[in-house]
C-alpha cells in the first residue's frame, strides 16, 4: 500500500476537488497523461540500453520530466552516469536522454566554464567528464565551481565585466546529466543521482534516431504540453510535501532535496491515471537503487582506511601515541591514501576529521583514542 511510504495524504490531496488535479488544465481532455508518457520513456530505455537494474528507468524517466518542470522546485538533481571501463552505454544513454530533454541538448564535452554560465540552454549533458579533469586541472575546478551551484533554484556565477568593470550574474540553476569513467568529484555526487552503468554480454537492439526522431518528437512536445498545463498544481502539490517523507527518510537532507520533486511528479502522474500501473512505486525503488550506487566520496574512503590504519595501532589499548613518520609509512601502502608522502599532507588529511598532531616532547605524531575512531566510524556506517 502506498501509505507505507507516507505518501497517502500526499497522493489525496493531488486527487481531491480542491487539490492540484482539480484545475480545468489539468482535466483538458486532448493532454497527455504524464504516466504514459514516462512509461513510454521507460520502455524505450529499456529496449536500447542494458541498466545495471530496471527500477532505474522509471528515475530516468523521472528525471526527463524534470527537465521540463524544474523551474517549479527549488532543486534539480543532476544524472550522473559512471563505469569502470569504456563501452558500457553510458554514452548511448545520454544520447537517448538527450533527444527526450527540454530542447533536445546536444552532449558536450570539456566544456569551458564561459560556456556553462553563458550557454542558453536549459538541460547541459556533459560526457566524458573524466577527459575534463584530466585535461586542465584549474578549467576542472572552474567548471566544478559553476556545476556545484547548479543545482538548486538562484544558483548564480559572478563576473567582472572588464569593459564596465561591474558585477554581472549568470544564472546556472537547471538539470545536468554528467556521463564518465571516474567517479565524479565528491561534491558533484552529493548533487546526483548515480547509476554505475555495467558491460552486458547481450547484444542491445541498434539505436537508430533517424528511425526514432518522430516518437522522440511525440513525446518531447507531450511533456512540454503536460508541464505547461500543470505549472501550477505542481508548485501546490510541492509545497504541500510535508517536511518529513517516510520513504526518504533513511536518506541524507541532500539526497531528500533532490528526489522530492521526482516524487511530486510521480504522485501527479499516477492521481492523473488512476487505473495504473502506478508510477510512484517504481519510482521509489529506482531511487533506492540510485542511492544504493553512492560510494563513499575520496575523503570518506580516505578516512576509513585511515580509521584502520588507528585501530591496528591501538591494539587492544584504548589510547596511544603515534609517530607521524609511522603512519605516513603505513598510508604508502594503501591505495586510497599512498598520496599521503609526508607528515604536511597526513596533517592535511586529519585536519578535517578533529585529529591534529601533537607533541610527546621529542617527536611529533599523534594521540589516536578508540572513542574517536568508533566516533568517526560510526559517521559513516549503515547509510544508504
Amino acid at each position: 500500500m502506498r501509505d507505507e511510504n507516507g505518501l497517502l495524504e500526499l497522493e489525496q490531496a493531488a486527487k481531491s476537488p480542491s487539490g492540484p488535479l482539480s484545475h480545468t488544465h489539468g482535466s483538458h481532455p486532448k493532454l497527455p497523461r504524464l504516466a504514459d508518457l514516462m512509461d513510454e520513456i521507460d520502455h524505450v530505455t529499456r529496449r536500447y540500453v542494458q541498466l545495471p537494474r530496471p527500477e532505474l528507468a522509471p528515475l530516468i524517466a523521472a528525471w526527463i520530466s524534470l527537465t521540463y518542470t524544474f523551474d517549479c522546485f527549488q532543486y534539480a538533481g543532476y544524472l550522473a552516469l559512471r563505469s569502470a571501463t569504456p563501452g558500457c552505454g553510458k554514452s548511448k544513454l545520454l544520447r537517448i536522454i538527450g533527444r527526450l530533454a527540454k530542447g533536445a541538448p546536444p552532449l558536450t564535452t570539456i566544456p569551458t566554464p564561459a560556456v556553462l554560465f553563458r550557454s542558453t540552454r536549459l538541460v547541459l549533458l556533459l560526457d566524458e567528464v573524466d577527459k575534463l579533469r584530466n585535461a586542465d586541472k584549474e578549467k576542472y575546478g572552474e567548471v566544478l565551481a559553476v556545476l556545484n551551484v547548479g543545482f538548486e533554484a538562484g544558483g548564480v556565477i559572478e563576473r567582472c565585466n572588464k569593459n564596465t568593470l561591474k558585477v554581472e550574474q549568470f544564472p546556472v540553476y537547471g538539470p545536468k546529466a554528467l556521463a564518465g569513467i571516474e567517479g565524479i568529484a565528491d561534491t558533484l555526487a552529493d548533487r546526483s543521482f548515480q547509476i554505475q552503468m555495467v558491460k552486458t554480454v547481450d547484444k542491445m537492439p541498434r539505436l537508430n534516431f533517424r528511425k526514432l526522431d518522430d516518437l522522440f518528437s511525440q513525446l518531447r512536445l507531450g511533456l512540454q504540453s503536460w508541464a505547461d498545463a500543470h505549472g501550477e498544481q505542481i508548485v501546490d502539490t510541492y509545497n504541500e510535501l510535508p517536511d518529513q517523507l517516510d520513504c526518504l527518510h533513511a536518506f541524507d537532507d541532500r539526497f531528500q532535496d533532490i528526489a522530492e520533486p521526482l516524487i511530486v511528479l510521480a504522485t501527479l502522474a499516477d492521481a492523473e491515471r488512476p487505473e495504473g500501473p502506478v508510477i510512484l512505486p517504481r519510482l521509489l525503488s529506482g531511487l533506492k537503487a540510485a542511492a544504493g550506487r553512492r560510494e563513499p566520496s575520496g575523503r570518506e574512503k580516505q578516512l576509513l582506511a585511515f580509521l584502520d590504519i588507528a585501530t591496528s595501532k591501538l591494539g587492544k589499548d584504548n589510547e596511544a601515541f603515534v609517530r607521524s613518520a609511522d603512519l605516513v609509512a603505513e598510508c604508502a601502502v594503501i591505495e586510497d591514501l599512498a598520496f599521503i608522502e609526508t607528515p604536511h599532507k597526513l596533517r592535511g588529511l586529519l585536519k578535517h576529521f578533529d585529529l591534529s598532531p601533537k607533541s610527546n616532547g621529542t617527536e611529533r605524531g599523534y594521540n589516536l583514542s578508540r572513542q574517536w575512531v568508533e566516533e568517526w566510524r560510526s559517521r559513516y556506517r549503515g547509510q544508504p
